[in-house]
């Protein structure tokens, strides 16, 4: 009874060429003018991930014509949803594209953080009136190494780095979570909890795969310069902040934000193991995590991880200032950090989180579209870099690109880190 439940309820999510709303949910802001567009997109049908709650429970690829293409197997099923950790504070930020707030709010080669509630916005007044509850999707690698496992998360035999973990049926932020319904509806994650998270998880979910387009077209590829204001790279002195780029096919690229604070070098970050040189490691709210890891697969060694992160300006002084993760973020070499053109990087500086009642640089970049939302997953397929997520370097301002070699382990340029030298980094989007 419940296949042919299913059968009706895939006609039901083919809704083409619907035009929604952005995926933030950080109130007291604004979303950049530069980019209105791409928080508006139009959204066409990909594909949907289909997942049995239960063990032995099937993981499959659902075509737009209801066709099933099985890509793994539950090993673990998720009871009840935790609370996110205030490492991932970036949770707090997105909605789905649909404007619920139940979606994929972290999409990685070595896990998915789904979102599933609460319905509240985000107020940087009150940032901790309320903490988002999740499940995680975990691929095999966790499932044979962690002591405990998770109650909140889905195990999975999925090898990290493939299929949903970065390969072929990898989501976006934003991609809507849904839940069948007993009347056999797909509805809203956040229906099923109505924020109850004592509630063990729903047997079957659907993960919404939608592919945005601006005009009938999706970008080609986002630009960093690599450089704030009176920073020297490469023995010239800029005056003015780097631009953040954005181009589509056949168009000019278009500046849509600056870079506050340049990248140097590279750390230690979980999950790069199962990436691959250039590839993205990870898309959430608060982050852009690219790779200079070897693909080494599961490791305890820190010394075989490496990336490079791009993060929103409010979301790294909250980070560096309220919850006190001062190893890192700002004046650090392995971190890149953007805010709104026009910016002024020594706001960094300042510890205020809020001032005159809005977030100190606004408008807002965090989980907007299409930089930490919407645009970019970790989508690799071996032997077809036409068909996947990559990102390359220049060290001349952006007259020739290069592939970034292999870097692991913590490196700066008191280091000798190559990552100094670099003036650009751009990533190819590929959907």
């Amino acid at each position: 009874m419940w296949r042919a439940m299913l059968a009706g309820a895939w006609l039901a999510l083919l809704t083409l060429g619907v035009a929604l709303g952005a995926a933030t949910n950080v109130g007291r802001t604004t979303i950049p003018q530069t980019v209105q567009a791409e928080n508006n997109p139009t959204l066409q049908p990909m594909f949907r991930i289909y997942i049995e709650n239960w063990a032995g429970g099937t993981i499959s690829k659902v075509e737009n014509d209801g066709t099933h293409i099985k890509i793994g197997t539950v090993l673990q099923a998720a009871g009840a949803p935790k609370p996110a950790s205030d490492g991932f504070w970036a949770a707090h930020y997105d909605r789905a594209s649909d404007g619920t707030h139940g979606c994929v709010t972290a999409t990685a080669v070595n896990a998915i953080h789904l979102r599933v509630g609460p319905e509240a916005t985000y107020d940087p007044l009150a940032p901790d009136a309320w903490m988002p509850y999740l499940i995680t999707l975990l691929p095999r690698e966790h499932y044979d190494h962690d002591n405990p496992r998770s109650t909140a998360a889905i195990y999975t035999d999925i090898s990290g780095g493939s299929a949903l973990f970065g390969g072929w049926t990898a989501p976006f932020v934003g991609s809507p979570l849904r839940y069948l319904r007993a009347d056999g509806q797909w509805r809203p994650i956040t229906e099923y909890f109505a924020g109850d998270y004592s509630k063990t998880a729903p047997k079957r979910l659907l993960i919404v795969v939608e592919k945005p387009t601006v005009n009938g077209s999706s970008p080609e590829y986002i630009e960093f310069e690599n450089w704030a204001a009176g920073d020297t790279v490469n023995g010239v002195t800029r005056s003015a902040n780097g631009r953040v780029l954005l181009r589509y096919p056949g168009g000019a690229p278009r500046h849509i934000a600056d870079v506050l604070q340049r990248v140097q070098g590279t750390g230690r970050f979980i999950g790069s193991e199962y990436a691959e040189v250039g590839r993205i490691r990870a898309n959430h709210p608060g982050v852009i995590d690219l790779s200079t890891s070897p693909k080494v697969g599961y490791t305890t060694n820190q010394e075989l991880r490496g990336g490079l992160q791009i993060i929103p300006a409010n979301h790294a002084k909250y980070l560096y200032y309220n919850l006190g993760q001062n190893y890192g973020l700002i004046d650090h070499a392995q971190w890149m950090i953007v805010g709104p053109i026009g910016a002024d990087r020594a706001m960094l500086a300042d510890a205020r989180y809020t001032i005159d009642g809005r977030l100190s640089f606004d408008p807002a970049w965090e989980a907007i579209a299409p930089l930490f939302a919407m645009y970019i997953r970790p989508k690799h397929i071996p032997g077809q870099p036409s068909a996947s997520t990559l990102w390359q370097y220049s060290s001349d301002w952006g007259a020739t690109w290069h592939d970034p070699p292999a870097i692991q382990g913590v490196t700066d340029p008191s280091t000798g880190s190559p990552v100094a030298a670099w003036t650009n980094l751009r990533i190819w989007l590929r959907y």
